[in-house]
């Protein structure tokens, strides 16, 4: 006689070997999901403790040199170094909504498979670093904005960044961040 404990374990089983096997049938006319499915196919949950970051780096010029963190729960710390027209820290809030979908974008780009660094091109430009963390796993990618080997998706996920965030306002216009008595 087989226990209960032993006979529902193999039922679970053979049940998990049909549900992987029955979508990819080609006599299908409708796809199906199980549960499990549709949970693997979600995007990751994003906790608090979810965090990206967005550096913008010195260039021989006026280039802005200030440093973004956004948290998963919506908090912004911005950094303002030099050549912007607010330095030192500052800190506001962003949806939580708009967080994670920031979060959601770095996991698009498939972030965490990026080179490390993308180099190359002209000098005396500036670098954008980005970073994610989510829980244990973390990624930086330094990427030098001439370099003809980075995908375009990561200067477009820089720039959403400073959208969503509004760097503008204390990054200010050209006019605003350069030193007195020059012209960007």
């Amino acid at each position: 006689m087989r226990s209960p404990l032993l006979l529902s374990l193999i039922i679970g089983v053979a049940s998990s070997v049909l549900t992987v096997s029955i979508p990819n049938s080609p006599f299908l006319a409708a796809k199906t999901t199980t549960p499990n499915q549709r949970l693997l196919n979600q995007p990751q949950p994003v906790s608090r403790q979810a965090a990206l970051t967005l550096e913008r780096t010195a260039c021989f010029g006026f280039c802005p040199i200030y440093k973004l963190t956004v948290y998963g729960n919506g908090k912004v710390v911005y950094e303002g170094k030099r050549f912007v027209k607010v330095t030192g820290t500052r800190t506001t809030t962003i949806s939580k909504t708009a967080a994670r979908k920031l979060i959601a974008d770095f996991q698009k780009l498939n972030y965490f498979k990026l080179q490390d660094s993308y180099t190359g091109g002209h000098t005396d430009d500036p670098s954008a670093i980005t970073s994610l963390r989510m829980g244990k796993k973390q990624k930086i990618v330094h990427y030098y904005l001439p370099s003809p080997d980075a995908p375009t998706q990561l200067t477009e996920l820089e720039n959403k960044i400073d959208t969503v965030v509004n760097s503008k306002q204390w990054i200010g216009t050209d006019a605003e961040c350069a030193p007195r008595g020059t012209t960007k």
